[in-house]
């Protein structure tokens, strides 16, 4: 009897050895899966940059909406902004600028206590510039990607959106979003 008791008890112990070398094996797969479908910003083409981009949070009615226009983003890493053109005019392209706030050639960086600071490092914005072809009542969603180097300065950058029609007339007021670097 003294054997038997023995025996189950040495057959319980290799299951159970078994079920967590498994489950084990499962989550190193599974975190292994994760971080190799990590991309960075040179990878990411223009169309999967637009398709990544979230829901927007817009008005009906808004020509230009940005959905989520401040963001805080760590050092090395990247995030997306999400913009939304709305076309009331006839057919055709758009020209988009995404420009930071500047003062004598350099970026602004307005840091926690309220102070201005002038920066020769600014944040890598992808694309800077681009061309949309929109219809008559239709709209584009596009997104913008914006990574931070590794020597940005901590702080709050402000970047403009201008959007041009084809003959170069201003569609709409200056857009802006805000990165907060920490």
């Amino acid at each position: 009897m003294f054997n038997k008791r023995s025996i189950e008890l040495s057959l319980n112990f290799i299951v159970i050895f078994i079920i967590s070398v498994i489950i084990f094996g499962f989550g190193i797969k599974f975190i292994s899966n994760l971080s190799s479908e990590a991309t960075e910003l040179q990878e990411i083409t223009i169309s999967e940059l637009d398709q990544r981009i979230g829901n927007l949070v817009c008005e009906g009615a808004d020509r230009v909406c940005i959905g989520i226009d401040r963001k805080i983003i760590k050092r090395k890493e990247f995030e997306i902004f999400g913009l939304k053109i709305l076309n009331v005019l006839d057919s055709q392209n758009f020209d988009i600028s995404i420009l930071p706030v500047e003062e004598y050639g350099e970026v602004v960086v307005i840091k926690k206590d309220g102070a201005k600071v002038l920066s020769d490092i600014g944040l890598i914005v992808q694309p800077s510039f681009r061309r949309v072809y929109i219809r008559l009542n239709e709209e584009a969603k596009i997104g913008i990607g914006v990574e931070v180097p590794a020597n940005a300065v901590s702080g709050t950058y402000i970047f403009n959106v201008e959007i041009q029609t084809a003959d170069g007339e201003q569609y709409s007021t200056i857009h802006k979003f805000y990165v907060e670097v920490t």
